[in-house]
């Protein structure tokens, strides 16, 4: 076999590696198979049933088993649900497909089974992955295909045209399965394919062209990743100088790698970016919604990112006449004396706060009366304290009536402030993990 730089292909691995063959009988990963046989490697076989095809799928399985079993080398077959599982997340089948494949074949690494996961996509599969991204916008990052190794996942025949693979698997006189539905272009890779092949009439070295593409799209990415800012991550929370947006390409790889650091890998695309650049020069608590919960905003000197959103919490608890609770967030208790030693923590004089407060949340006409006297509307307290507007729904405050008293991490009223001649003094601390 060639390479789409008409190179003879060599057959590279980690020397001493167990490996996982993602096979799904058809022709490119029996090729891999023979390939893999040839050179001694140490492998077994995984077939994914998608559940999609009925008996046919279930041929298929029963091929790669009989295929594997008759050059003496181990099958695994898992069975899965791909339409349940693309109904229940709202994903194309194809989607549901793909995540379901990986998540078998990632988990056997994972069990320590294999030390790696051999794919047997090829030259082509790169051109029209390739293709498919360019016809979505995508960026530089989506200009780079596959890469031959992604974490424990190879991609060997990757430099491989399918037609240098066909070649190879009719002299070798192999068996494969042809899946029916590689024909039908309703699905967008199918279609795509045979686009493809009528562009290589005209355009025969199209898959190099895509190969070069890829390449120094790769290059290029390398360099936005060592330049661009990475995320203060603390608390659940992602942190981005407002410096690091004065280049939208660094700008974009920014709110990637905040997302990235919130959980979110997928479906972040270029209105997303354009949203949270369009916050830089806006009032300050400014937000936009991405994508799967991640709301990005201004804070100042930066641009957060959080992700999902608690429910309000709609309590109104009385406040312990002892002094004493551990609840909405908030940690009160007895004390002999005020002490500045504890971060955070403040102190308050219990004999002050009036029969029938309670803990609840903030709520429009609160207000608070400052150290030295003057009351003021809480929200302009909290803006003058610096909290940013995404935390204070948060806040824990203890209230008579819509008189703030304390405000859980932030400040005391003046009204309870303790005094030489206060006796029963109480520490008011934040604890997340009270409800």
């Amino acid at each position: 076999m060639k390479t789409v730089a008409g190179e003879e292909f060599r057959l590279r691995l980690p020397e001493g590696a167990r490996f996982a063959l993602a096979f799904s009988g058809g022709r490119d990963s029996v090729a891999l198979f023979d390939l893999l046989k040839g050179a001694g490697a140490d492998f077994f076989a995984v077939h994914v049933e998608h559940g999609i095809r009925g008996e046919a799928s279930l041929a298929d399985a029963a091929f790669a088993e009989a295929f594997s079993s008759e050059r003496g080398v181990e099958c695994k077959v898992f069975h899965v649900d791909a339409p349940a599982y693309a109904r229940e997340r709202g994903l194309t089948l194809e989607q549901a497909a793909r995540e379901l494949r990986y998540g078998v074949l990632d988990g056997l690494v994972g069990a320590g089974e294999c030390d790696c996961v051999l794919l047997a996509h090829h030259a082509d599969d790169q051109t029209e992955t390739i293709l498919m991204r360019l016809l979505r916008g995508t960026g530089v990052r989506g200009l780079k295909g596959m890469s031959e190794a992604s974490g424990e996942r190879l991609r060997p025949l990757l430099s491989v045209p399918r037609s240098e693979i066909d070649a190879y698997v009719a002299e070798r006189g192999l068996p494969y399965r042809e899946d029916e539905t590689n024909g039908d272009e309703a699905y967008t890779r199918n279609f795509l394919r045979g686009e493809l092949a009528r562009l290589k009439e005209r355009f025969p070295a199209v898959n190099a062209a895509f190969a070069r593409l890829a390449r120094s799209a790769a290059e290029a990415d390398a360099l936005i990743e060592e330049l661009a800012p990475v995320p203060e991550v603390c608390g659940g929370e992602a942190r981005v100088p407002v410096t690091a947006f004065a280049s939208p390409v660094l700008a974009k790889r920014c709110v990637l790698r905040a997302c990235r650091a919130l959980g979110v890998e997928q479906d972040v695309e270029e209105k997303h970016y354009e949203a949270v650049i369009g916050l830089i020069g806006t009032e300050n608590g400014s937000r936009t919604e991405l994508s799967h919960g991640i709301t990005a905003h201004l804070d100042g000197e930066y641009i957060v990112f959080t992700r999902g959103r608690e429910e309000r919490d709609e309590r109104e608890i009385p406040f312990p006449q002892d002094g004493e609770c551990a609840v909405m967030g908030v940690r009160i208790e007895r004390v002999l004396e005020r002490s500045g030693g504890e971060e955070g923590a403040l102190y308050a004089d219990l004999d002050a706060i009036p029969q029938g407060a309670v803990l609840r949340k903030r709520r429009d006409g609160d207000r608070i009366t400052k150290f030295g006297g003057g009351t003021k509307s809480f929200g302009d307290f909290l803006t003058d304290k610096k909290v940013p507007k995404r935390m204070r729904e948060s806040i824990t405050v203890c209230a008579a009536g819509h008189e703030i008293l304390f405000a859980a991490g932030v400040e005391i009223s003046d009204k309870v402030r303790v005094t030489p001649s206060t006796r029963n003094v109480i520490k008011i601390t934040e604890d997340k993990n009270v409800r």
